[in-house]
């Protein structure tokens, strides 16, 4: 029923077909960063699996979950139990994280949003060791409502859905094109 509602392509910031061709040339990318939001299916079905391949495909992967609660965000201490059951399903996450390709950190948040003044030096130091080459920002709070005009220096993914018209129609009126390299 929901995927029924989902307008065609292009989507009101869609730059998907140069996120597609730049991974379809086989240069994974170094780092990724995934600032996450929700907890549950959002972790379990969506973001981990996406993790999944990007960690197949050779690449470090960085989640970032709130460091205290918010709402129904996830934390970093509720993802670190979420992801030792998942160790229990899945040998190669399990591997991954005991290889330290798979990592949690704090992102210093407290909030539905993503302040990224907040974000503890530490992990910026990380990301920047790391080279960070990809941010990808979930969740409506974080990616529309605090960061949508925020322009990066490396490829980025702002995954959101539109959960109210005046999002949308705000939304709307800043449309900008986006640059994926």
């Amino acid at each position: 029923m929901s995927l029924q509602k989902v307008k065609v392509r292009p989507w009101l910031h869609d730059d998907l077909d140069a996120w597609i061709n730049r991974r379809l040339t086989g240069i994974p990318y170094k780092c990724a960063v995934i600032f996450l939001d929700n907890s549950g299916c959002d972790v379990v079905l969506g973001i981990l699996p996406f993790a999944w391949n990007l960690l197949e495909q050779g690449t470090l992967v960085v989640l970032c979950a709130n460091s205290r609660p918010a709402l129904n965000d996830v934390t970093a201490l509720e993802l670190d139990m979420i992801l030792k059951q998942v160790d229990n399903i899945c040998p190669s996450l399990r591997q991954y994280r005991e290889s330290d390709k798979l990592i949690i950190r704090e992102s210093g948040q407290a909030s539905p949003c993503l302040d990224l003044s907040r974000i503890p030096e530490t992990l910026v130091e990380e990301l920047i060791k790391w080279g960070c080459d990809l941010v990808v920002i979930e969740g409506m709070g974080r990616a529309l409502h605090t960061n949508l005009d925020v322009s990066f220096t490396c490829d980025t993914l702002k995954l959101a859905v539109i959960k109210n018209r005046w999002l949308a129609n705000r939304s709307i009126r800043f449309k900008r094109p986006s640059k994926v390299t």
